[in-house]
């Protein structure tokens, strides 16, 4: 009776510990707040609203480039993050190029009850596509992408997808869903990938009734060329370590190149190489957007 009841209590544990994980996927536990706006950069702002196919409501901004151009950027932000945190990364880009900020959903000003890291946010990449090619058709004329680590994962899914985007950049990109569930679980709480990231794992597909593994740019990322793709990685990011960029790097077709960031760590490639960072990115996009 008694080895019973600690068998049950075990297990109950176990599940609880199953679906605790799952919130963390769906529900990330550090979410910046929205602090950071065009404004502060002397940029002026149109408010994008859409919504996606399963009743999101999505926010965004319209940046236009310093000069009048028909050259733009699709930039999505990370887990957690929201568009200004990724405007304060990339706003020097409008120097050449129109941008365009979205908040994916359950994300900055964004609805939606939560994250999938990819799976859902097809989705809304799906929407705000759908809406430049109606209410801004020139913009994609000669669009780009940039996206940092779910981001990332976005841009090379839509790239796949849509092959009137010219190029992308990606920051910190995970090759797979599940090894990136993995490991965080290892790096936030010490916990093997067995059973733990496992079980929650198994726990995500039933709770969205869909596997978010094959949204993995592993998947997607060899139907990119010939369009050009520049890979960042930092060199002591232990979220989305150089060896998992590299895989990413490796099974993309031609042209590609990887630089990679000496002392970054995730997320901070912008602040670690400077200027140097925002002279790469003008100089790759400019290379390959056609005026």
């Amino acid at each position: 009776m008694i080895l019973a009841s600690v068998v049950a209590v075990a297990a109950a544990a176990f599940v609880y510990a199953c679906w605790y994980g799952s919130e963390i996927v769906f529900h990330p536990p550090k979410m910046l707040a929205n602090t950071v706006f065009p404004e502060q950069f002397g940029l002026k702002a149109e408010p994008l609203a859409l919504s996606t196919a399963d009743g999101v409501p999505l926010a965004g901004w319209l940046i236009p480039a310093a000069a009048p151009t028909d050259r733009s950027l699709l930039l999505f932000h990370g887990w957690g993050d929201n568009k200004g945190d990724l405007l304060e990364r990339t706003h020097f880009l409008s120097r050449k190029f129109n941008l365009v900020y979205l908040d994916t959903r359950a994300h900055g000003e964004s609805g939606g009850a939560f994250s999938t890291i990819g799976c859902r946010e097809s989705r809304d990449v799906e929407a705000v596509v759908a809406w430049l090619q109606k209410e801004r058709p020139r913009w994609t004329s000669s669009i780009g992408l940039f996206g940092l680590s779910m981001g990332g994962a976005l841009a090379l899914w839509a790239a796949a997808k849509w092959p009137f985007f010219r190029c992308a950049a990606v920051e910190a990109p995970f090759p797979s869903f599940n090894r990136v569930v993995g490991r965080y679980t290892y790096n936030g709480y010490r916990l093997p990938y067995f059973p733990f990231a496992w079980a929650a794992l198994r726990m995500i597909r039933l709770r969205l009734g869909e596997d978010p593994e094959p949204y993995s740019p592993i998947y997607h990322v060899d139907k990119i060329s010939p369009r050009p793709l520049l890979f960042i990685a930092g060199e002591l990011d232990t979220l989305m370590p150089l060896d998992d960029v590299r895989e990413l790097y490796e099974r993309a077709g031609r042209p590609k190149d990887l630089w990679v960031i000496d002392g970054a760590a995730h997320g901070k490639c912008w602040k670690t190489a400077g200027q140097s960072y925002r002279d790469r990115l003008l100089e790759f996009y400019d290379r390959n957007l056609p005026a």
